[in-house]
Formats: structure tokens, sequence, C-alpha cells
């Protein structure tokens, strides 16, 4: 195996260093990208949903990534893993399996989380998640989820209207699942471009510009609505976010603490002087659930949980991967283009069909191989430890499951009644009032059969 590290992050490179030294792995270094060739190559790729030659166009840019690894033989290993500043380097090298990792900001953490949670068949495949809006015909949940029970996982499906904004949201947060599959749509949401003038600290008067995307959330046990929001800063001052070296000579400090406090004003509408609704807010990276987009922000995922994400949708790589892996999933597997309902069905049931129990770069290598063939197209990329795995569970699922509901009630009780924050005791009541509710329905349904028929 060949641990391959893109220059840019010297404590990173330890990190990779020593995670090759105790896998015995063979370890390269190759020069890193700059950041604007990033997001351009990036951005490229992320474009490849519009117009023709999706395959050439895909090919062209493998190539180009081929070329800047140029000072390394791959044919002298087996697998690789490529810790990454953000481009998915192993698409230059079809020929293996590959797998990624992001070498900032919690590339070590990250490391650790995976062989904390990869190492022991306990944590492989005790519970999972299948998420099916119903936003895609032919969706491939059914046969993962027969999969999975062969596998002794128990499983959880959400389906159609259960699979709403708020649900999914606290079902990732308040429940720890190994495996979490999503079928869906995804990518980045419209929204509206907005510009704000307003003093700073020193009364100086500013310009900011950002784009921005509202999610809303229905939580039917408050009559409410969450909502959340996507900001992009866009320009500052008629100097665009991007320059570098134009914003040096900004005091951008100032602005933006004056902006952060802007929004929590509950004037601030009257500091928007003009607003006008944009196509794409890059970066946004929204999920289609039943009753909305979901613009994912999950700092962590409930106690005990490192999960294995499979997000079956187009581009959904994109942000998603790091956003995921970042608040502790042990393995991200997404897309980098749009793909078809047949390839997402064919796909997902090799993964977790023909080809479950084998290290997952492998595994995904293998059905990449059976779909495509001799093809350039290889929309499926992977984040995570190389030695990744679904193991046959073994434990007694439904124990761990309902202990975890009583954990996590417990913990709600003692923040609702010691916090001294009133927004934490909120949320804590509603993240108790859920665990109630859910429990209560998920002893119904275990009385009535398998798991996972809400």
């Amino acid at each position: 195996m060949l641990v391959a590290f893109e220059r840019g992050n010297d404590l990173a490179e330890v990190v990779a260093s020593n995670l090759a030294y105790s896998c015995n792995a063979s370890f390269a270094v190759f020069p890193g990208l700059s950041d604007e060739d990033r997001k351009t190559w990036l951005e490229e790729l992320y474009a490849l949903g519009d117009g023709g030659n999706l395959s050439s166009r895909f090919a062209d840019i493998a190539q180009r990534a081929r070329t800047h690894l140029a000072g390394i033989e791959f044919s002298h290993f087996k697998r690789l893993t490529f810790v990454t500043g953000g481009f998915p380097w192993g698409i230059a090298v079809p020929e293996r399996p590959t797998t990624h990792m992001y070498r900032s900001p919690n590339f070590g953490c990250a490391v650790v989380e995976g062989l904390w949670a990869g190492q022991s068949a306990e944590r492989s495949a005790r519970t999972a998640l299948l998420i099916d809006p119903q936003t895609v015909e032919g969706s491939e949940v059914d046969t993962i989820n027969q999969a999975l029970q062969k596998n002794g996982t128990l499983t959880r499906m959400v389906k159609g209207p259960n699979a709403s904004v708020s649900r999914v949201q606290a079902l990732f947060d308040a429940l720890p699942y190994d495996i979490i599959v999503v079928s869906t749509h995804a990518g980045d949401a419209p929204g509206e471009r907005i510009t704000y003038q307003y003093n700073d600290k020193e009364c100086k008067v500013r310009r900011l510009i950002i784009d921005r995307v509202l999610g809303l959330g229905y939580d039917p046990s408050e009559d409410k609505f969450q909502v959340r929001a996507y900001h992009r800063l866009h320009s500052l001052d008629g100097v665009n976010w991007s320059d570098r070296a134009g914003k040096t000579e900004l005091p951008v400090g100032s602005a933006i603490r004056a902006w952060v406090n802007l929004l929590d004003a509950t004037d601030r509408g009257e500091h928007v002087v003009h607003t006008e609704p944009i196509s794409r807010v890059a970066g946004s990276m929204a999920m289609q659930l039943h009753d909305g987009i979901w613009l994912v922000a999950t700092h962590g995922f409930a106690p005990g949980a490192a999960p294995l994400v499979f997000n079956n949708a187009c581009s959904s790589w994109y942000e998603l991967s790091q956003r995921l892996t970042f608040a502790g999933a042990r393995g991200y597997v997404g897309t980098l283009f749009p793909i078809t309902d047949a390839e997402a069905q064919r796909i997902g049931c090799a993964l977790f069909g023909t080809h479950i129990g084998k290290e997952l770069p492998e595994a995904l290598w293998l059905a990449q191989r059976d779909v495509y063939g001799d093809q350039d197209r290889r929309p499926y990329v992977m984040v995570g430890l190389p030695f990744t795995v679904i193991k046959p569970n073994t434990t007694d699922a439904v124990k761990f499951l309902d202990k975890a509901y009583i954990d996590g009630l417990s913990e709600c009780t003692v923040k609702e009644a010691k916090s001294p924050h009133k927004d934490v005791r909120a949320n804590a009541a509603r993240r108790a009032r859920f665990l109630v509710e859910d429990h209560q329905a998920f002893r119904r349904n275990l009385k009535m059969g398998p798991w996972g028929r809400s």
C-alpha cells in the first residue's frame, strides 16, 4: 500500500508518515495544488453536470491530475491512500483501489476516530439508518436494507414524509448509527445575493455582499419551523472575497465582526440595500428531503457513533464529505457528478451486496469496475482509512440501541435542568421529547417485525 501526501501542512505530513509506518505502507509526497488551482479544478469537476461530453471532460481532468502526480510510480502498489488538501486525486489512478483523507483541519483526529471505530467488529455494522425521501425513482434502499439485514445489522428506514428535514437531523444528532445510507438528490442550492451597508466599530461605512441559502424544517412537536442559513462571503468594499491580495488592504476583521453583530440584531433588515436571486450558492451543498432542502451542519454525531456514510446522490462528494468526516464519520462515499438512477442502484447493490465484507476502497473499486468496465466514467470517491470495512454484526443491536435511547434521554434531562443557557435548555427539552416518542415507536415496531417501517 502507498500513502501519498499532498504538500501544504507540515504537521499533517508527520501524521501521514506515521500512518504509513503503522500500516507497513510506503510513503510518498507530491507537490500541493495552489488554492486557486484547487478551486478551479474542483469547479470543473462540479460543472461536469452541465452540458455534454461528460466522460471525455472527466477524463481530461483525471489526466491533468495524473500529470501532476508524475513523480509517483503507482504500478508498484496494490492500493492507495491520498492525504489531500481537497482534490480527489484517486480519479487519476482508476487502475487501483483508492481512498482519501483530508490533511486539515482535523487529520490526526480523523485517523484516531477511524482506528477506534474500524478495528472492532462491534462498531462496524450494529445499526444502520437508511434515508429515502422518495425523490428518485427506483431507489436502491430496499435492496441495501435486505443486504444489511443478512449481515445481522439492525436497520432503520425513513421514507417519504418521514424523511423530513427536522426528523432526519434529529436522527443524525440523537442516535448512534454505524452505517448511514442516503438516496436522494444533492447539489449547491439556489439562493439570494444580499448587499449590506453598515458602520463598523470605527464608524467606517462598510459594504458587504454575501450569498445566502435558507433551509426550513418543520417540527410538528413544537409547531415551529427550524431555520438554517448558509452564508458565503462574496465581496467586501468592492473587493472580491477570493482576492487575497486585495483583502490585505482592508480592515477585514472589524467589518466581519460588525456584520456578525448585525445578524444578531432585530433591525438588521434596515441595513440591506439590495437583494437579487441567484441560481447557485457555491459550497451550500444541500440534500433534497421530502419537505425541502437540508443544509447539513452536523457538528458531531451521537456519542459512540462514527458512521460510514454512503451518500448515493448526484455530486454528493463536495463539501459534504468534509463536513461529515469532520463531524466524526469514519468513512464517506459520494459522487463527483450526476449519476442515473440505474447507476445508483447497481453501485449501491454491489457495495452492500456482492462486495460487502471487503475493505471498502477495494469494494468500491470492484463495484465501479462491474458497472463501468473500461469506461473513463468513475463518479464515486471515498474518504476514510484504507481498511474501513463493513463487518458482519455479532452484537445485540437491539440492546445497544435501547440503551442509547435511555442514555440520551438521561443526558438531555440533566442539560434541561442544569444548563445556565436558555437555548441549551430548550434544545435539550426538544431532544428529550423526540427520544421519548421515538423510543416508544422503536419498541412498538420491534413487536411488529423488522425495525425500519417509519
